[in-house]
């Protein structure tokens, strides 16, 4: 039975997979930069490197790293013209303690949650004080669960 009844807003940062595109002998992100192009606000810019979706209570036990990573895929190719592996690439998320962790292809977004965030179904972690909660004001209000993309490192036990 799903005792939850929070949704998820899911927010990637994509700045850094510039750098797999750049590899790939392409300059479709680099060109789409407040430093190519001057008029490009620096919120704009980030709006362009974010990749985000909102999942429904039920849709938590759903979707693993690995098909989030397919989405990125995709939403990449169509963006910039530019097709990554999922394979070549890898989410990122500060644990419970602040570290940075790898999170691994087959793990499901609720056990993600469960594991390192309890408290998601009562409130938000502020800024990187995880032991800082606010309470949710509003039983609609999603859980917001940030994370980046990365290149993917050739041994995910290590980070660099």
């Amino acid at each position: 039975m799903l005792r939850q009844t929070r949704r998820v807003l899911v927010i990637i940062d994509l700045t850094q997979v510039q750098y797999l595109v750049t590899a790939r002998h392409s300059d479709a992100m680099q060109i789409t930069t407040c430093d190519a192009l001057p008029t490009l606000g620096r919120l704009e810019e980030y709006a362009l490197f974010t990749y985000s979706f909102l999942v429904a209570p039920a849709e938590t036990q759903i979707p693993t790293v690995e098909t989030i990573l397919s989405y990125i895929s995709q939403h990449i190719k169509k963006t910039w013209g530019v097709y990554l592996e999922p394979s070549s690439m890898d989410l990122r998320w500060s644990d419970c303690t602040g570290d940075m962790c790898i999170i691994r292809n087959h793990q499901i977004l609720i056990d993600l949650l469960r594991a390192h965030r309890p408290h998601w179904t009562e409130g938000q972690e502020l800024g990187i004080l995880f032991n800082a909660i606010k309470d949710f004001d509003n039983p609609h209000q999603p859980y917001i669960m940030r994370l980046s993309c990365h290149q993917a490192l050739p041994n995910p036990n290590m980070l660099p």
